[in-house]
């Protein structure tokens, strides 16, 4: 098993558990100009999924192969239903509290995150195209 593949799901896990575990309040400080409220944790959620590209493009360097058919449809899956489960799942933790714009930044970076991937796999295959 590759490093690459070991870091997908360790990153999964890690996000998994700090969604889990009940923390403090610091990340939801607001970043305000008395019109807009931005809080710092909307990049946390945005950041945390587009980390999935560099994932990627790290596999794609060590000739990982994700899944054995459709990799990149899968992996983006995968991929689009950890930012929507991960949130969904504090719905169920009377600890932890449910943010539809928590789920919306999950959504933004795992939709970059996916536009990332297929346009590195359109790269990649019209190399291989070429050659």
């Amino acid at each position: 098993v590759d490093m690459a593949k070991n870091l997908f799901w360790l990153w999964l896990l890690i996000l998994l558990v700090l969604n889990v575990i009940p923390i403090g309040n610091k990340t939801n400080n607001a970043l305000t100009d008395n019109r807009i409220v931005f809080r710092l944790d909307y990049l946390i959620h945005f950041a945390m999924m587009l980390f999935f590209a560099i994932i990627w493009g790290v596999g794609k360097c060590r000739n990982v192969n994700w899944f054995a058919k459709h990799e990149t449809l899968k992996y983006c899956t995968v991929l689009i239903l950890a930012g929507i489960g991960l949130e969904l799942l504090q719905l169920a933790l009377p600890w932890r509290t449910f943010n539809p714009v928590d789920l919306l930044f999950n959504l933004i970076g795992a939709a970059l995150a996916v536009a990332i991937i297929i346009v590195s796999q359109l790269i990649a295959n019209l190399k291989r195209v070429k050659r």
